[in-house]
């Protein structure tokens, strides 16, 4: 999907998001919901691999939390990114290898069904028989969660961006914004590379730049990028 107009942004927008990932086109997605049409989104990087969390993550969805609301928040997530052929339900398992564990274990699962989440517990061999890696010996069982899967951000933030462009929004890739004008405590626009845009409301979506852009605006955005690693292999004969 082309998505990113020769022209530079509009002169003015009702919501400006800034950042092109997941999170920025959830939001551009469920305002075309609310019926917003007068958004424009802008990133630094391409339309829609944007170069941060949404390109690499590996996008591992389990359910299930100690909070009620963040586990709605991702049941919703799977029935929306089922629904755009973004998700793979492969089923999320958690093994215990001790008597505390398995106790605890027990407790997640009457807390999924408190929270309306299908979940249940199995033995080591039907834990075994779902991951034939497993060593059923060395467990005592696990909790299981079939509707938990792997999430594909790209695809998914693509397909959520389709919704709010043909809603009436304007996204606009390689585009960095350089500042905000402020007055009395409120924006009235955003400097980018390619112009300026005047708006009252601005979304910040940019992720581990969130801190970098909340500064040009006097924020201070408490957030603390980490690196880390993760590994891809190849299939395994197992």
């Amino acid at each position: 999907m082309s998505a990113v107009p020769e022209q530079p942004p509009p002169a003015s927008a009702g919501i400006v998001i800034i950042g092109g990932g997941v999170a920025g086109t959830s939001v551009a997605h469920h305002l075309a919901k609310l019926g917003r049409s007068d958004v424009v989104l802008l990133d630094q990087g391409p339309l829609w691999e944007t170069g941060g969390s949404t390109s690499h993550a590996p996008g591992l969805v389990f359910q299930h939390n100690g909070s009620a609301t963040m586990t709605l928040f991702a049941r919703q997530t799977v029935e929306l990114f089922g629904s755009l052929g973004a998700f793979d339900s492969v089923g999320g398992i958690e093994v215990a290898a001790t008597a505390a564990r398995w106790e605890e274990l027990h407790r997640r699962h009457g807390r999924a069904q408190s929270f309306g989440l299908p979940s249940s517990l199995l033995s080591p061999a039907q834990v075994q028989a779902l991951v034939p890696l497993i060593d059923p010996d060395r467990i005592t069982g696990g909790f299981h969660v079939a509707t938990d899967g792997i999430a594909k951000a790209v695809k998914a933030a693509e397909a959520m961006a389709g919704t709010a462009i043909a809603s009436g929004m304007q996204a606009f890739g390689h585009t960095e914004v350089t500042g905000f004008e402020l007055e009395r405590g409120q924006v009235r626009a955003v400097e980018t590379t390619r112009g300026r845009i005047r708006t009252g409301t601005v979304v910040l979506a940019a992720g581990v730049w969130g801190p970098k852009v909340a500064r040009l605006a006097g924020v201070r955005l408490p957030l603390t990028p980490v690196v880390h690693q993760y590994a891809i292999t190849a299939p395994l004969p197992e």
